[in-house]
């Protein structure tokens, strides 16, 4: 059965926290939080303040609210469209698997053949510690200091495989 979009993009551990941590980027240290330039971030700024509050630190709802525009589009059938549906999804599925993780592999930013920003996330989902999980790869293209669009890819994690290359 194919997970919902907004579950997986839910694969994290533990949250609660009342504060941001703040991250280093190209202009130094930063709270991922921090949306007060937002028209003179570039998309990878965006893009890294997103990650960062959203997948490493597991604050979903304040990552969706700082740099999700509010008419997000998605194109996952099984997720709802729009910022405020998505959290109420990830929200939800973060109260019954508390133990969900996700383990960012690698982070690609590119341009699509109109020019557009995009970044992809490629990490291993796990809903419980010894779930074998799934490889994903979530794509965004971002615009005017927000993420717009998403699209993503689900793999489950075979228990054997024809090469021992892993999937990560």
């Amino acid at each position: 059965m194919a997970m919902p979009l907004a579950l997986i993009l839910a694969a994290c551990s533990g949250g609660g926290e009342d504060e941001a941590e703040a991250v280093s980027t190209e202009q130094g240290v930063v709270d991922p939080l921090d949306t007060s330039n937002r028209a003179e971030l570039s998309d990878r700024e965006v893009s890294e303040r997103f990650i960062e509050i959203f997948y490493n630190q597991n604050r979903l709802v304040e990552g969706f609210e700082a740099w999700v525009h509010p008419d997000y589009i998605q194109h996952d059938p099984n997720s709802p469209t729009g910022r405020d549906a998505t959290i109420a999804v990830l929200a939800a599925h973060m109260e019954r698997n508390p133990q969900m993780t996700h383990d960012v592999k690698r982070t690609i930013y590119g341009e699509d053949d109109q020019g557009r920003t995009l970044v992809a996330v490629h990490y291993h989902f796990k809903r419980a510690p010894d779930d074998r999980g799934s490889a994903v790869v979530d794509i965004y293209r971002i615009e005017n200091g927000y993420l717009v669009e998403h699209w993503d890819v689900i793999q489950p994690v075979p228990e054997t495989a024809l090469n021992d290359n892993t999937m990560f």
